[in-house]
């Protein structure tokens, strides 16, 4: 138990380190991500980044010992779920900057490339979840309830970082088994982003493309 601790307080430091050369708290702050009281913006970011590493979700870290030096769960769902944080900005400007470290270390003759990938997001248990539709899934050959993860990226041949992304839903009202919010505001960035996943694939494409380009990526 005290060896299991040692580790997950040195992979917290990397982490922390990590994020502090790639400036994530300044990012955040040009996307318009921040918080007006309590935990800041970053640290919130870096308690559901840890996650992953550390094999759990948000449920289980709640059950553990750390939960009384935890932020309760409305924090962080307030935080993923706000509908006019930018976050396509934030993984732009973040992407941008590991994509000309890798280039910084690679030779200019290199071929680098754009990679677009439409993998599909089961949810077969779900039933109210927002633009719930059906999907083809081009691997089975049938349709599944769920969303298409449309990702765009960006490779050398050898290194890899994600650009952009769509989580589309289906541009046909007949295979949208839920419609989105009413509530929102038509200016704040999750309703632009909620009408987008209603478009058709091939569109999205290219507006993956148009904003990559925007955005100063290049490829070959």
């Amino acid at each position: 138990m005290v060896h299991h601790k040692a580790s997950s307080e040195k992979a917290e430091q990397r982490i922390s380190a990590a994020l502090s050369a790639l400036q994530i708290g300044n990012l955040l702050r040009k996307a318009g991500i921040s918080k007006s009281f309590g935990l800041s913006s970053l640290a919130i970011f870096q308690l559901i980044f840890t996650l992953v590493f550390e094999g759990r979700n948000w449920f289980r870290l709640l059950d553990s010992e750390r939960r009384q030096s935890l932020p309760g769960k409305d924090v962080v769902y307030r935080f993923l779920n706000h509908p006019r944080f930018a976050w396509r900005r934030f993984l732009h400007m973040l992407s941008l900057k590991i994509v000309q470290h890798f280039e910084s270390l690679t030779s200019a003759s290199r071929i680098r490339a754009f990679i677009v990938d439409d993998s599909v997001l089961r949810r077969d248990r779900s039933k109210k979840a927002e633009l719930l539709a059906r999907v083809f899934d081009h691997t089975t050959g049938r349709y599944a309830r769920g969303y298409t993860m449309l990702t765009l990226g960006w490779s050398d041949g050898f290194s890899f970082a994600p650009i952009d992304f769509v989580m589309l839903s289906s541009a046909k009202i007949a295979n949208r088994l839920c419609e989105m919010k009413e509530w929102l505001l038509k200016r704040t960035h999750g309703y632009k982003r909620r009408c987008e996943s209603m478009t058709r694939k091939p569109d999205a494409v290219i507006g993956l493309l148009d904003r990559a380009l925007k955005a100063g990526f290049s490829a070959d």
